[in-house]
């Protein structure tokens, strides 16, 4: 009957451990906010670098995330939108620059809850070339 009693005691605790909604849910990072990015990479092809400063305003429900991305050398916002899984954030924006210059980004990082920053790759393609490289962003 002890044993009994022990198989009993561990399947309920396997029960509780695997049902508990504080471990299952919510395991993706947040990254709703402001976000202050670096963009630091060189162009394909010419092997020019490439650095942009740029500010992520991200509002995020679920593991999807929307908003804007602004550069601080234009005058104009382009819409951004991703998904955040784990500890990754994944994001694509995409917008014209003139008549017969479109812009598209894609980046991958990992964000930092504790230290509010997010760090990874990034691409950057408009109507001068494709530049590829590393972001920084910390939330303000």
């Amino acid at each position: 009957m002890r044993m009994l009693t022990r198989s009993h005691l561990l399947a309920l605790l396997i029960l509780v451990l695997l049902s508990n909604p504080t471990q299952s849910m919510n395991t993706d990072v947040r990254v709703s906010g402001t976000w202050d990015a670096n963009f630091s990479g060189l162009v394909q092809g010419t092997g020019t670098s490439q650095t942009d400063t740029f500010v992520m305003k991200l509002e995020q429900d679920g593991s999807s995330v929307k908003g804007s991305i602004r550069f601080k050398s234009l005058d104009f916002s382009f819409p951004v939108s991703g998904t955040v899984t784990a500890t990754t954030f994944t994001y694509t924006a995409k917008g014209n620059l003139g008549p017969k210059c479109e812009f598209t980004l894609a980046g991958e990082t990992v964000v930092n809850e504790t230290t509010n920053r997010m760090k990874g790759s990034q691409t950057q393609t408009n109507c001068e070339g494709t530049a590829k490289g590393e972001v920084t962003a910390v939330r303000r």
